[in-house]
């Protein structure tokens, strides 16, 4: 069962962001369209990973919380940018 967080980043190249979260959920093919995660590596920021792979049960079952969908890889990281003049991704998805 994959966990959203409540208040997750919708990009705005996501048309019906309810249809396209119901299909991740089911396990559906949603061609590119990203979900985005915070990392466990202390390293990164974020993981962007594409949709697709959560097509896998496996995946499905390790996924962490996912904290926004985008059309995109750089949609996320772009956004947070225009909005902030930053790259503190995690506390601005986190503070929305």
């Amino acid at each position: 069962m994959l966990k959203w967080m409540k208040n997750y980043y919708i990009g705005d190249g996501v048309k019906n962001p309810t249809r396209v979260r119901a299909r991740i959920t089911a396990g559906k093919c949603v061609p590119d369209i990203y979900i985005v995660t915070l990392s466990d590596n202390p390293g990164n920021i974020l993981e962007i990973l594409p949709a697709v792979t959560l097509v896998q049960r496996g995946a499905r079952a390790i996924c962490p919380l996912i904290i926004g969908m985008a059309k995109g890889k750089d949609e996320v990281v772009e956004q947070v940018y225009k909005e902030t003049g930053d790259f503190k991704i995690k506390e601005y998805l986190k503070n929305r």
